[in-house]
């Protein structure tokens, strides 16, 4: 708890000293970053059907309650600003529309942060695997399926790539994907080699 205070505090501070902050990327190469403008892909991260389920969950969770704890506030921000190259600023807009717990420095302050373009902010080329991600902090699957019902009879080997499943066995437990759920809208590894190579651009500038 103390932490996050002291989080708050510091993004304060930023936007306290530096109230371009608020507006724009604080690394100024950002602003040369070549973000993808798609809302076909914009609309399907907001409404929780990316095709990948722990980002779908937490999309999904933050409409319906207002909240997400901060895994899954930093796996859906590094999937909007990384696998689909969206600008930071979209998501920013989304989430302070949708936060209960909403705080404008924090908010600006985290989605920078998320994106590279931050004053300490995570290193753009540190892509968060949304498949890997799932798996590790919801092992069995709960998490998605209380948020994605027409999952819920997924089997735990295939709760986070559900696209793996043979056709055979998705009929069998009526989950098309495709259909039913729909299919990743990227594929994770050449999404993030687009990412790295739009993040090379900047450096060629």
């Amino acid at each position: 708890y103390i932490n996050e205070l002291g989080w708050r505090e510091f993004s304060h501070s930023l936007i306290n000293y530096f109230p371009e902050f608020l507006k724009g990327n604080y690394r100024k190469e950002f602003d040369r970053f070549p973000w993808v403008k798609n809302e076909k892909f914009l609309k399907a991260w907001k409404s929780g059907m990316t095709g990948y389920p722990i980002v779908d969950a937490g999309m999904r969770e933050l409409y319906e309650t207002g909240w997400m704890h901060n895994r899954i506030r930093m796996v859906v921000g590094s999937f909007l600003v990384k696998h689909l190259r969206i600008n930071w600023t979209e998501g920013e807009k989304h989430f302070r529309n949708c936060l209960l717990d909403f705080n404008k420095a924090n908010n600006v302050a985290q989605w920078q942060w998320v994106a590279g373009c931050g004053a300490d902010a995570a290193p753009y080329f540190r892509i968060f695997n949304p498949i890997l991600q799932g798996e590790k902090f919801d092992k069995e699957g709960k998490y998605v399926k209380k948020w994605i019902p027409e999952l819920s009879k997924v089997p735990q080997k295939f709760i986070h790539k559900p696209w793996e499943m043979e056709t055979k066995y998705q009929e069998a437990i009526n989950t098309i994907i495709g259909k039913n759920y729909p299919k990743p809208i990227v594929i994770h590894e050449e999404a993030r080699a687009a990412a790295l190579k739009a993040f090379q651009s900047l450096k060629k500038n």
